[in-house]
């Protein structure tokens, strides 16, 4: 599995209300879109959950790369650089995925990233030892990007717990394609 991600980051100015009406009109476009697992439309809103910024975030987990291919070369990602300029994606590789049968209800996405220090052995390593455990989840999403040598946990939850601090981020969930 593949996961991708494009983060925009808004003037602190821009009218949130435009990214929420964008998705709810649009977010069901990528319900049964080819491969793909799931599409979260995440946002941030600036002074909301103690972010800093304006911000919109969907990411993808993608079964393999057939879907993810077409997402972006057949036109469908031409929305995005037509409506906000061009933009990165963020690749990474799914290392764990569970998923509750309710993982739809969630309204908030908590996400904790880590980095993977240099050692002499990766036999062994575990991600899941080295992040927060969110009691009463929807569901939980690790990626890994060896590039970089990060790794980042999303934690579906349909209330926010206080679990902030520097590595951590509570986004809001506006749909989720699957």
């Amino acid at each position: 599995m593949i996961a991708m991600q494009y983060n925009l980051n808004l003037p602190s100015d821009y009218d949130m209300n435009v990214i929420k009406k964008r998705v709810e009109e649009s977010g069901y476009k990528t319900d049964g879109f080819n491969d793909l697992i799931c599409k979260i439309y995440l946002y941030a809103e600036k002074g909301m959950n103690n972010t800093l910024q304006n911000s919109y975030e969907p990411l993808y987990i993608w079964k393999d790369s057939g879907g993810m291919n077409e997402f972006i070369f057949n036109g469908y990602f031409d929305n995005i650089l037509n409506s906000f300029g061009w933009t990165n994606i963020n690749i990474g590789i799914t290392y764990d995925i569970h998923l509750e049968q309710d993982f739809l209800n969630s309204k908030y996405l908590i996400e904790e990233y880590k980095e993977i220090k240099p050692q002499r052995l990766l036999r062994g390593l575990s991600f899941k030892d080295n992040f927060k455990v969110i009691p009463d989840n929807l569901g939980e999403v690790i990626i890994y990007n060896p590039d970089k040598w990060k790794s980042v946990k999303y934690t579906f939850v349909d209330q926010i717990v206080d679990v902030l601090s520097d590595n951590i981020r509570v986004l809001n969930i506006g749909h989720i394609s699957t």
